[in-house]
C-alpha cells in the first residue's frame, strides 16, 4: 500500500483532518473532550499547520499539527519548529508511517521555512511509547506542564534530524 502525505491548504483538507482528530480524540488522551478538541483544530488553523496521511482510496489515516514558535513565546520564536499532535489509525501504527511522515515534514519545513533551526516533538510523559520513539531521534528533552500532565518535548536541530532521517529513506 501507498501512503502519501499532504499539507493541508483547503478547506476540504482541514475538514478531513479535522473529522480524523475528533474521531480519535481519545487517542491522544481520554480526558479529551470534543471541546477541546475543536479548540485544538482552531489554533492549529489559524496559528498552525496541518499534515495528513492517507492510503491509496485517500482516506485520513493519520495526521500531524505543528507550529512555526512556540505558544509559550506567542509564535514569535519562528526559529522553532513545534510538533504538539500527531494521530495515526491503530491499524498503521508502526516505524515506516512515523519515519515517511516525519521524512515529509521535515522536507516541508526546510523547503518553505528556511528559519526553521530547531524541531520538537511534545509527549505526555506518561506515554511510554512516544518518548521511547520520539527519543530516538533527538539529542536534548526538557518537561513542562500540559493541559492534561506532564510533558517532555524533545529537541533537534532540524538539518540534523534530516541527516538522521536520510538513514531510513528505504523503511
Amino acid at each position: 500500500m501507498k501512503i502519501s502525505y499532504q499539507k493541508c491548504v483547503s478547506d476540504d483538507d482541514f475538514a478531513k483532518a479535522s473529522l480524523f482528530m475528533l474521531a480519535r480524540k481519545r487517542d491522544l488522551h481520554a480526558s479529551y473532550s470534543t471541546l477541546d478538541m475543536v479548540i485544538l483544530i482552531h489554533s492549529y488553523v489559524t496559528q498552525g499547520n496541518l499534515i495528513t496521511a492517507k492510503d491509496d482510496n485517500n482516506r485520513v489515516i493519520g495526521m500531524v499539527a505543528y507550529y512555526f514558535g512556540t505558544p509559550e513565546q506567542e509564535f514569535q520564536d519562528k526559529e522553532i519548529a513545534l510538533v504538539d499532535i500527531a494521530i495515526a489509525d491503530k491499524a498503521y501504527r508502526g516505524s515506516r508511517l512515523f519515519i515517511q511522515g516525519l521524512q515529509y515534514m521535515v522536507h516541508e519545513i526546510m523547503e518553505g521555512n528556511p528559519q526553521v533551526e530547531e524541531f520538537r516533538l511534545a509527549a505526555l510523559a506518561e506515554n511510554d511509547y512516544l518518548c521511547r520513539l520520539y527519543a530516538k531521534f533527538t539529542s536534548t528533552r526538557f518537561e513542562r506542564d500540559g493541559t492534561y500532565g506532564k510533558e517532555v518535548v524533545f529537541c533537534e536541530k532540524i538539518n540534523i534530524l534530516r541527516d538522521t532521517l536520510k538513514k531510513f529513506t528505504r523503511i
